[in-house]
């Protein structure tokens, strides 16, 4: 039996409550994602027109694939937002892995290898944020510190100008469709089933779990810690890098400081995916949801003629409500 078995078999003879609040916050996001469908349905006749839904994915993509990223960083670590697992220089990340992929194309490379350069760039960073959680600085500061070398270099590799993104690859990621879906938004899909498969139905995703719950028990398991977060990292930069690619396909250039605009998204979608859940757990299934939720109310507000200062507003008591779950997670399983 897992560590993970284990723990859930005991809070299931142990504590009621804590089962019937979960599931009460895990129809909490189905509920709030219906609600907020019929609402901008009922108010604009554009909302749920195909080209709108099309709109809200491909928005949707470039902050889920970061946001499964910082998820699985969170599954691997715990999440305590002061010293569970957090990796706040992805925005950063992704902001940088674009403006060196633009650059290299820019400079007469081939646009794929330029990719692999704004690939390898991002897990630079990922390794230096695993290495040094390894070495016990706490998550919050270490990727604070990255945060700020990344959004530096990005300054620095594009001389703070726009950089236009060229290559027949990147318009094929903005304006390439497949089966009727954009090809970001398959990008989407494929990189949420593979993360879903492993980390919710391969040991690796239990063991992952089980880290992030009770780190002293998955060592006396025999489960190393240090591989799985170490991992995390990895794996949290290089979707970062992968929704850089992402972003500077859309908006057809990479645009300093862009980074540190989509952190806020990133971070939502990933803990918003706890509402998600039966378990109260952050999940990648969760995450791809809380995205599509995110990006649909962003653009619903702005169908239904609510001035833009008012969304950041609204995410940011999203953000409350989610923190709010947590909190009464915790108290119910006291």
């Amino acid at each position: 039996m897992s560590v993970l078995t284990a723990s859930a078999t005991t809070s299931s003879t142990t504590s009621a409550p804590g089962k019937t609040s979960g599931k009460f916050f895990g129809k909490l996001g189905y509920i709030a994602l219906a609600a907020v469908l019929v609402i901008f349905t009922l108010g604009s006749p554009y909302f749920l027109t195909y080209g709108n839904i099309i709109t809200i994915l491909t928005q949707a993509s470039v902050f889920a694939v970061a946001g499964v990223g910082l998820a699985i960083v969170i599954i691997c670590g715990g999440d305590d937002v002061l010293s569970g697992g957090i990796d706040l220089s992805s925005g950063a990340v992704a902001g940088l892995s674009g403006a060196v992929t633009a650059v290299l194309t820019v400079s007469g490379a081939n646009t794929f290898l330029a990719i692999l350069g704004g690939f390898g760039t991002a897990l630079v960073i990922g390794l230096i944020n695993g290495a040094s959680v390894l070495l016990g600085l706490r998550p919050l500061l270490a990727t604070l510190a990255t945060m700020g070398i990344a959004t530096s270099l990005e300054l620095v590799v594009s001389n703070n100008i726009k950089v236009v993104a060229e290559g027949s690859l990147f318009v094929a990621l903005r304006e390439g469709t497949f089966l009727g879906l954009p090809l970001s938004a398959w990008t989407l899909l494929l990189v949420g089933a593979v993360s879903w498969a492993i980390y919710s139905r391969s040991s690796w995703g239990i063991n992952s779990y089980a880290v992030g719950q009770n780190p002293t028990a998955a060592t006396v398991a025999g489960i190393s810690v240090n591989k799985y977060r170490f991992s995390s990292y990895l794996i949290s930069s290089l979707l970062a890098g992968v929704a850089g690619v992402l972003l500077i396909s859309r908006l057809s250039a990479a645009v300093p400081g862009i980074g540190g605009q989509i952190l806020l998204d990133i971070i939502l979608v990933s803990y918003m995916s706890i509402i998600f859940s039966n378990r109260l757990l952050v999940s990648v299934p969760g995450t791809v949801l809380a995205a599509i939720f995110v990006a649909a109310l962003s653009n619903g507000l702005t169908l239904i003629g609510v001035e833009s200062q008012w969304v950041g507003a609204a995410k940011g008591l999203l953000i409350l409500v989610v923190l709010a779950s947590v909190t009464l997670k915790g108290r119910s399983a006291k």
